[in-house]
Protein backbone atom coordinates (compact mmCIF):
# COMPACT_ATOMS: atom_id res chain seq x y z
CA UNK A 1 0.00 0.00 0.00
CA UNK A 2 2.51 2.30 0.83
CA UNK A 3 4.80 1.64 -2.42
CA UNK A 4 1.87 2.96 -4.40
CA UNK A 5 1.18 6.06 -2.79
CA UNK A 6 1.82 9.49 -4.20
CA UNK A 7 2.49 13.05 -1.98
CA UNK A 8 -1.96 13.39 -2.56
CA UNK A 9 -2.60 10.59 -0.71
CA UNK A 10 -0.31 10.33 1.41
CA UNK A 11 -2.33 11.25 4.64
CA UNK A 12 -5.42 8.90 3.51
CA UNK A 13 -2.41 6.21 3.81
CA UNK A 14 -1.78 7.04 7.52
CA UNK A 15 -5.13 7.53 8.39
CA UNK A 16 -5.76 4.22 7.46
CA UNK A 17 -3.18 2.47 8.71
CA UNK A 18 -3.71 3.89 11.97
CA UNK A 19 -6.26 2.08 14.40
CA UNK A 20 -9.42 4.70 14.49
CA UNK A 21 -10.21 6.04 17.99
CA UNK A 22 -14.02 6.35 19.29
CA UNK A 23 -16.34 8.24 18.05
CA UNK A 24 -18.03 9.70 20.83
CA UNK A 25 -16.39 9.99 24.66
CA UNK A 26 -17.20 6.98 26.75
CA UNK A 27 -17.96 7.12 30.13
CA UNK A 28 -14.83 8.47 32.07
CA UNK A 29 -14.18 7.59 35.55
CA UNK A 30 -18.20 6.81 36.10
CA UNK A 31 -18.75 9.95 34.89
CA UNK A 32 -22.01 9.54 31.98
CA UNK A 33 -23.30 13.24 31.18
CA UNK A 34 -21.47 15.46 28.78
CA UNK A 35 -21.01 18.28 32.23
CA UNK A 36 -19.34 15.36 34.23
CA UNK A 37 -17.15 14.12 31.39
CA UNK A 38 -16.33 18.07 30.94
CA UNK A 39 -15.68 17.96 34.69
CA UNK A 40 -13.44 15.19 35.10
CA UNK A 41 -11.28 16.12 32.15
CA UNK A 42 -10.80 19.62 33.43
CA UNK A 43 -9.60 17.80 36.59
CA UNK A 44 -7.07 16.01 34.72
CA UNK A 45 -5.96 18.58 32.15
CA UNK A 46 -5.92 21.50 34.73
CA UNK A 47 -5.27 20.33 38.17
CA UNK A 48 -5.65 22.69 40.83
CA UNK A 49 -2.52 24.55 41.70
CA UNK A 50 -3.77 27.10 44.08
CA UNK A 51 -4.35 30.81 42.96
CA UNK A 52 -1.92 32.26 40.59
CA UNK A 53 0.41 34.59 41.56
CA UNK A 54 -0.51 38.20 41.98
CA UNK A 55 0.25 40.54 38.89
CA UNK A 56 0.51 44.30 39.20
CA UNK A 57 0.42 45.85 35.68
CA UNK A 58 3.32 48.30 35.22
CA UNK A 59 3.19 51.82 34.16
CA UNK A 60 7.04 52.22 33.39
CA UNK A 61 8.15 52.88 29.85
CA UNK A 62 12.28 52.34 31.02
CA UNK A 63 13.93 50.89 28.37
CA UNK A 64 10.61 49.97 26.66
CA UNK A 65 10.13 50.42 22.70
CA UNK A 66 6.86 52.12 21.31
CA UNK A 67 5.24 49.44 18.96
CA UNK A 68 5.13 50.34 15.59
CA UNK A 69 2.73 49.48 12.67
CA UNK A 70 5.30 48.24 10.98
CA UNK A 71 5.96 45.28 13.87
CA UNK A 72 2.64 44.26 13.84
CA UNK A 73 2.38 44.18 9.89
CA UNK A 74 4.99 41.84 10.29
CA UNK A 75 3.22 39.65 12.74
CA UNK A 76 -0.10 39.66 10.65
CA UNK A 77 1.99 38.34 7.69
CA UNK A 78 3.43 35.74 9.85
CA UNK A 79 -0.06 34.32 10.87
CA UNK A 80 -2.13 32.07 8.04
CA UNK A 81 -5.33 34.43 7.03
CA UNK A 82 -7.47 31.51 7.38
CA UNK A 83 -5.94 30.48 10.94
CA UNK A 84 -8.56 28.98 12.87
CA UNK A 85 -10.08 31.25 15.45
CA UNK A 86 -9.96 30.98 18.97
CA UNK A 87 -13.28 31.71 21.31
CA UNK A 88 -13.59 34.86 20.18
CA UNK A 89 -14.43 33.54 16.73
CA UNK A 90 -12.30 36.44 15.17
CA UNK A 91 -10.12 34.96 12.26
CA UNK A 92 -6.98 36.77 11.65
CA UNK A 93 -8.20 38.15 8.27
CA UNK A 94 -10.14 40.49 10.32
CA UNK A 95 -6.79 41.94 11.73
CA UNK A 96 -5.07 42.12 9.02
CA UNK A 97 -8.41 43.80 6.91
CA UNK A 98 -8.54 45.99 9.72
CA UNK A 99 -5.05 46.79 10.18
CA UNK A 100 -4.77 48.20 6.61
CA UNK A 101 -7.81 50.48 7.79
CA UNK A 102 -6.69 51.61 10.73
CA UNK A 103 -3.40 50.51 11.95
CA UNK A 104 -3.05 52.64 14.68
CA UNK A 105 -5.76 50.67 16.77
CA UNK A 106 -3.99 46.91 17.00
CA UNK A 107 -0.54 48.70 17.10
CA UNK A 108 -2.21 50.63 20.50
CA UNK A 109 -3.65 47.44 21.83
CA UNK A 110 -0.38 45.83 21.18
CA UNK A 111 1.72 48.13 22.78
CA UNK A 112 -0.25 48.50 25.99
CA UNK A 113 -0.06 44.90 26.59
CA UNK A 114 3.60 45.13 26.34
CA UNK A 115 4.51 47.87 27.91
CA UNK A 116 2.26 46.34 31.01
CA UNK A 117 3.18 43.53 30.59
CA UNK A 118 -0.12 42.20 30.65
CA UNK A 119 -2.66 40.30 28.97
CA UNK A 120 -6.53 40.92 28.84
CA UNK A 121 -8.50 38.09 30.82
CA UNK A 122 -10.65 38.00 27.32
CA UNK A 123 -6.98 36.67 25.33
CA UNK A 124 -6.38 34.26 27.96
CA UNK A 125 -9.59 32.45 27.52
CA UNK A 126 -8.78 29.50 25.15
CA UNK A 127 -11.19 27.37 23.18
CA UNK A 128 -10.25 23.42 24.00
CA UNK A 129 -11.26 20.42 21.93
CA UNK A 130 -10.72 16.96 23.51
CA UNK A 131 -9.63 14.39 21.13
CA UNK A 132 -9.03 10.60 21.42
CA UNK A 133 -5.84 9.35 20.87
CA UNK A 134 -5.58 6.66 18.94
CA UNK A 135 -4.91 2.88 19.63
CA UNK A 136 -5.60 3.04 23.16
CA UNK A 137 -6.54 -0.01 25.07
CA UNK A 138 -9.33 1.99 27.61
CA UNK A 139 -11.00 4.93 26.76
CA UNK A 140 -12.51 5.04 30.31
CA UNK A 141 -10.02 6.89 31.49
CA UNK A 142 -8.36 10.77 31.02
CA UNK A 143 -4.87 10.05 29.98
CA UNK A 144 -6.74 8.32 26.98
CA UNK A 145 -7.53 11.74 25.55
CA UNK A 146 -5.45 14.51 24.58
CA UNK A 147 -6.67 18.32 24.03
CA UNK A 148 -5.81 20.57 21.34
CA UNK A 149 -5.91 24.58 22.63
CA UNK A 150 -6.91 27.40 20.19
CA UNK A 151 -5.68 30.82 20.73
CA UNK A 152 -7.38 34.16 20.09
CA UNK A 153 -5.90 35.52 16.79
CA UNK A 154 -5.36 38.79 18.50
CA UNK A 155 -3.04 37.17 21.14
CA UNK A 156 -1.16 35.33 18.34
CA UNK A 157 0.02 38.80 16.74
CA UNK A 158 0.78 39.73 20.42
CA UNK A 159 3.04 36.81 20.46
CA UNK A 160 4.37 37.51 17.22
CA UNK A 161 5.78 40.98 18.33
CA UNK A 162 7.13 40.20 21.14
CA UNK A 163 9.02 36.75 20.17
CA UNK A 164 10.73 39.12 17.15
CA UNK A 165 11.86 41.60 19.93
CA UNK A 166 13.00 38.80 22.07
CA UNK A 167 15.35 37.48 18.96
CA UNK A 168 17.00 40.94 18.42
CA UNK A 169 17.15 42.28 21.86
CA UNK A 170 17.72 38.86 23.77
CA UNK A 171 18.78 36.24 21.11
CA UNK A 172 20.29 33.77 23.75
CA UNK A 173 17.41 33.52 26.29
CA UNK A 174 15.63 31.47 23.43
CA UNK A 175 15.54 27.68 23.96
CA UNK A 176 16.68 25.43 20.32
CA UNK A 177 13.30 23.69 21.22
CA UNK A 178 11.27 26.84 20.37
CA UNK A 179 9.77 26.06 17.35
CA UNK A 180 6.26 28.03 17.71
CA UNK A 181 6.38 31.41 15.77
CA UNK A 182 9.87 31.47 14.72
CA UNK A 183 11.61 32.22 11.38
CA UNK A 184 12.80 29.36 9.82
CA UNK A 185 11.46 26.70 12.32
CA UNK A 186 8.02 24.69 11.52
CA UNK A 187 6.11 21.91 13.21
CA UNK A 188 7.64 19.84 10.79
CA UNK A 189 11.09 20.59 12.64
CA UNK A 190 10.21 19.81 15.61
CA UNK A 191 8.52 16.24 14.38
CA UNK A 192 11.97 15.39 12.73
CA UNK A 193 13.89 16.60 16.42
CA UNK A 194 11.57 13.83 18.07
CA UNK A 195 11.55 11.26 15.83
CA UNK A 196 15.40 11.63 16.18
CA UNK A 197 15.76 11.12 19.49
CA UNK A 198 13.30 8.13 19.32
CA UNK A 199 15.26 6.44 16.66
CA UNK A 200 18.75 7.30 18.89
CA UNK A 201 17.22 5.89 22.15
CA UNK A 202 16.05 2.56 20.23
CA UNK A 203 19.80 1.91 18.86
CA UNK A 204 20.78 2.73 22.03
CA UNK A 205 18.72 0.15 23.44
CA UNK A 206 16.67 2.59 26.07
CA UNK A 207 13.40 2.06 26.37
CA UNK A 208 10.20 3.91 28.38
Amino acid sequence: MVENTNPSCLWQTVRKALPKPPTSLATINGATSFEDKAQVLRQTFFPDNGPPPQHQPSDSRDGFHTVTQEEVLKALEAILPNSAPGDDTLPSLTWIRLHKVRPDILTNMTDWSLRSRTLPTILKRVLTMVIPKPGKPDYSVPKAYRMISILPTLLKTIEHVALARMTVFAPNCLSPLQFACRKGYSPLDAVHLILEKVHKASNDKLYS
